[in-house]
């Protein structure tokens, strides 16, 4: 028998339910994680609870049959409130551990709204959220939020009795969907599609994509996340996101600003760059990372208020580890300097005497030519420049201080030796992937940098393929090092475009590292060298290989900084001139 070897969080997760469940003898079909990877403790005792109980397979089944609906993510969220309710009154009497663990469950709900960025809660369905923050403050006794009446009836509706068995659940549950939601339930309808492979290799099914809410369940997954502080963001099929509208093109000028490019020359770039897989998408090229103060799109200027929140964090971040930065960018720049005087050597060039090379003896006696030596040449001093890109998505939520606190050390270190740096940040939104310039080449000022912020997705190919694609008289004639700050997890809700029979297919997993393995082999080919620093999970360190090859260095943190980025400009610099 092979058994299946699960990693980090999902292993916890997957321990809390077997134990509840009283079984350890399946593999079950649903986990529950926090937004930020951490296993939900609570919520898996839940679904175990359902085994133990019920049995998860007709309750999958129930869920699955809505799979392509619109709004699956919050039947879910509701489902699994109610589901909640009920499996706590059958169980609290045998258990009477679950009062305590509810109570915490509900007190860390609170206790991380309250830190909730506004970004975050962009990712929310405020319907949803309401019957969350109903049920865990009943659960504390706390004063509960103003309802409408039809939320009144839902919350209500979703205090499943104990007393049910599975026949009743089921049939509660149906017609909760259909009193609520005017959706029908047939039990003789089956659901069409391919079953998704479960199991640790397995692609994640994650039910809530664009609207997260507090708790999220995964159809059997990893759940990685919380150990190296990367979020996943996972998306099924039924959540691509279309062609951008006339709203998303207004939505990301007001809240990025204006474009880097004039309009013919973004058009030109766009026309260039969005084709065959990324036919679908659209970029913007932003000159900062300020959006318009004066728009009148109330969702804009939260979102506007949140990013100058997180730069004051940035900015404090970085000031409480001065010492540490100061010392970092002397470290890193002396290392560079080392790796330009290395590469910088006498390069041997043809000679009628020196150091003979054996394998050209046969030209002098055949071909009479006696440049069959090798002398040194003269040195020459090239030109560089450095392009720092850097991941901005969600996926990189829990990093913002720690990240642009490290591209300004790698910034810095750059400017000190007179080698001109661009530094960017890229995230893909609304069928956009936008590209901001922090800090432009001939700009001193690298507090730029200090503007990171992480929010919305990832399309890794299409932000590469982008910054290679600014190409002014600045650089011409200059060898481009592009280092991009990566997590190796593209991962976008504009679907790769089909061609001809083939069809879409979602920018996730094994597609998504293709399309970027491409793009990075394209950009080579067009004589920019690209390396990865790498933040993340190390479940991608496969895909960070197979994209970048071996022109890739992990950070853990800013002690391996100048170790780590010295080493990776040699072997940039050793594929260039190979």
């Amino acid at each position: 028998m092979i058994k299946k070897h699960y990693s980090g969080s999902a292993r916890r997760a997957r321990n809390i339910l077997w134990n509840a469940a009283g079984r350890y003898d399946f593999d079950p079909p649903f986990l529950a994680f926090f937004p930020n990877g951490a296993p939900d403790n609570y919520f898996n005792m839940v679904i175990g609870l359902a085994e133990k109980w019920f049995g998860l397979d007709r309750l999958y089944r129930f869920f699955e049959q809505y799979e392509d609906i619109r709004r699956r993510d919050e039947f879910d969220a509701y489902l699994w409130l109610g589901l909640e309710n009920c499996l706590y009154e059958k169980e609290v009497a045998e258990r009477p551990v679950l009062k305590s663990l509810r109570e915490e469950r509900a007190h860390r709900f609170f206790a991380e709204q309250a830190n909730l960025s506004r970004q975050q809660m962009e990712y929310q369905s405020v319907p949803v959220y309401n019957q969350q923050e109903t049920r865990w403050a009943s659960v504390l006794g706390r004063r509960l939020p103003l309802l409408s009446a039809k939320e009144k009836k839902i919350a209500e509706a979703l205090r499943f009795s104990g007393e049910w068995d599975l026949d009743e659940l089921l049939d509660k549950m149906a017609a909760f969907l259909k009193e609520f939601f005017r959706y029908e339930y047939n039990p003789e309808v089956k659901n069409t599609k391919a079953p998704k492979q479960a199991g640790p290799l397995a692609k994640l099914f994650l039910r809530h994509v664009q609207k997260q809410n507090d708790c999220l369940i995964i159809r059997t997954g990893t759940g990685e996340g919380d150990h190296e502080r990367a979020v996943q963001l996972q998306h099924g099929a039924s959540k691509l996101h279309a062609d951008p509208s006339e709203a998303d093109t207004q939505y990301i000028r007001e809240l990025f600003g204006h474009s880097y490019l004039n309009e013919r020359d973004l058009y030109t770039l766009e026309n260039n760059i969005c084709t065959e897989e990324d036919a679908d998408c659209r970029i913007w090229i932003a000159a900062s990372s300020a959006g318009n103060p004066d728009t009148q799109n109330k969702e804009v200027l939260s979102s506007l208020e949140d990013i100058a929140k997180q730069r004051r964090k940035n900015e404090t971040f970085f000031a409480e580890h001065a010492a540490i930065v100061r010392h970092t960018v002397t470290d890193l720049s002396t290392r560079i300097e080392t790796v330009l005087s290395s590469y910088l050597k006498h390069l041997p060039e043809p000679s009628r005497a020196g150091r003979i090379r054996p394998e050209k003896a046969y030209r002098l006696p055949l071909l009479h030519d006696d440049r069959i030596f090798l002398k040194n040449g003269e040195e020459t001093e090239p030109e560089i420049c450095v392009d720092l890109l850097l991941d901005a998505s969600m996926s990189r939520l829990n990093s913002q201080e720690a990240i642009s606190c490290e591209a300004y050390i790698i910034a810095a270190s750059f400017q000190k030796l007179h080698i001109p740096v661009r530094i960017s940040q890229f995230r893909s939104l609304r069928g956009y992937t936008v590209t901001q310039i922090l800090k432009d080449w001939k700009e001193t000022d690298l507090r730029g940098v200090l503007g990171y912020f992480a929010g919305g997705w990832n399309r890794d190919s299409l932000a590469l393929k982008s910054i290679a694609g600014l190409e002014d008289s600045y650089v011409t004639g200059k060898t481009r090092l592009l280092f991009i700050m990566t997590d190796a997890s593209p991962n976008d809700t504009t679907p790769l475009a089909g061609e001809g029979l083939r069809m879409n297919r979602e920018y996730e997993g094994a597609a998504a590292v293709k399309a970027v393995e491409n793009a990075v082999r394209s950009i080579r080919k067009d004589g920019i060298r690209a390396g990865a620093v790498f933040h993340g999970n190390s479940g991608h360190l496969d895909d960070l290989h197979e994209i970048y090859g071996q022109s890739c260095v992990r950070i853990r943190k800013v002690t391996q900084l100048a170790q780590g980025v010295s080493d990776l400009m040699l072997m940039m610099l050793r594929e260039l001139r190979s």
